[in-house]
């Protein structure tokens, strides 16, 4: 597909189990779900997705794929300005994947793709435990971590980056 060529989708495919999920610029979320943290990014994809689980964003990825779209993922959209543009595209807006747990025993957490430091770092604080987090309390875990994770405690203890285990990723 040609990057410029705009994609003519009537959203009228979009099944019922997605319907929920979807919201187009017909629809009155779109200001609210298309809008990023930098609030001078003047987002225009062709639908904001709002997944709540993994299963959600296969069914968007494949739903997507075969309408011709492009697909990509923001969390809290802190570096929103460096996407290119969002023509032909779907913004998964992963803020809903937002489950935190927290392993004491083995000193892990495993997040969702939308959790910020804050979440991690109060489920943490329960066990005594701190977070390799920033300063920004309303940062994404993943954008942070995928930038290297550079926080107070990265001294002695290294980058976020350094201390991931494993990733569950969806691929088109």
């Amino acid at each position: 597909m040609n990057p410029n060529q705009t994609v003519h989708t009537s959203f009228e495919s979009i099944p019922a189990l997605l319907d929920a999920l979807i919201v187009t610029p017909q629809d009155d979320r779109w200001n609210d779900a298309r809008q990023a943290w930098n609030l001078t990014v003047d987002q225009q994809p062709a639908a904001v997705a709002l997944p709540e689980t993994t299963d959600d964003v296969i069914d968007i990825v494949r739903w997507a794929s075969a309408e011709g779209l492009r697909v990509t993922a923001q969390g809290t959209g802190h570096a929103a300005a460096a996407n290119a543009s969002l023509r032909n595209t779907v913004l998964v807006k992963t803020a809903l994947l937002n489950d935190v747990r927290i392993d004491a025993d083995l000193l892990r957490a495993r997040v969702g793709a939308g959790v910020i430091w804050s979440e991690v770092s109060s489920a943490a604080a329960e066990f005594g435990l701190a977070a390799l987090a920033g300063s920004g309390p309303d940062v994404g875990v993943v954008g942070y971590t995928l930038g290297g994770g550079v926080s107070w405690l990265a001294r002695r203890y290294g980058l976020a980056a350094n201390s991931v285990l494993a990733v569950e990723l969806v691929l088109p």
